[in-house]
């Protein structure tokens, strides 16, 4: 009985997911009996596609030395409604893209926008368009924004995309709610699609080799939410100066 074999490439990673389903099952390999999907499990399951689909864009999109904002609204003023703060933060990225253009650069970024633990505040992971942080902050002028440095390392993706589902598990499924999905970006943004592969059973057992200039973070078997066994492997990119053995 043939399995499927999920590839894909974002940046510096590169996964690779052997999986079974009800199309693709084997009595060698039997659906975990034990398994048993509720409304919680569905729910998480749910939320981890989206931090796996934000992991890739951010991957695939944002590097070192990119950088990662923090927008507030001061204390002094009046607080605003989470549909003025979705209008704010609409001017304010249109004032950086402006920016952009005179420089001859292209802006791109992901915002989401949390309001129900403390203040309204706003998270941007933007690349990095040339401005000083001087810059950037002058078109803010509605309270204190923190500007980070992003490192860009697979870590640091897999760190920031969780925190921002987090962020959004918040406000996502409320009816006042700032963004239509988890997380609002520039539509210039790649979103890597993954290569899925029918393969014969005979290679399951197979162990997965690094592909050549990539080392072998991640290896690891499970089953799936729906009860199917499921194998995945990490590998991530070798910088040219590193002399870790490569595949």
């Amino acid at each position: 009985m043939s399995y499927r074999e999920k590839t894909t490439i974002a940046g510096k990673i590169k996964d690779i997911t052997k999986y079974h389903t009800f199309r693709n099952n084997s009595s060698k390999r039997p659906r975990n009996k034990n398994i048993n999907t509720t409304a919680d499990s569905q729910a998480k399951n749910n939320e981890r596609r989206a931090f796996e689909k934000l992991y890739y864009v951010i991957s695939a999109n944002f590097h070192e030395d990119d950088l990662y904002l923090t927008c507030t609204y001061g204390k002094e003023r009046e607080e605003p409604t989470p549909s003025e703060a979705k209008g704010i933060l609409s001017k304010y990225i249109d004032k950086l893209r402006t920016q952009c253009k005179k420089a001859g650069t292209v802006l791109k970024y992901i915002a989401i926008t949390e309001y129900k633990k403390g203040r309204i505040h706003h998270h941007l992971l933007i690349n990095n368009i040339g401005m000083s942080i001087k810059n950037i902050k002058e078109f803010w002028k509605l309270g204190f924004m923190k500007i980070q440095v992003f490192a860009g390392e697979p870590e640091d993706c897999e760190r920031l995309a969780s925190y921002f589902i987090k962020e959004s598990n918040n406000t996502f499924n409320t009816v006042d709610k700032v963004h239509g999905l988890r997380w609002t970006s520039s539509k210039n943004l790649t979103h890597p699609a993954p290569v899925i592969k029918v393969v014969p059973a005979s290679s399951w057992r197979e162990e997965i080799k690094p592909s050549k200039g990539y080392y072998i973070a991640i290896d690891k078997r499970g089953y799936t939410v729906d009860g199917y066994p499921y194998r995945f492997c990490r590998m991530i990119k070798i910088p040219n100066n590193d002399k870790r053995k490569v595949g």
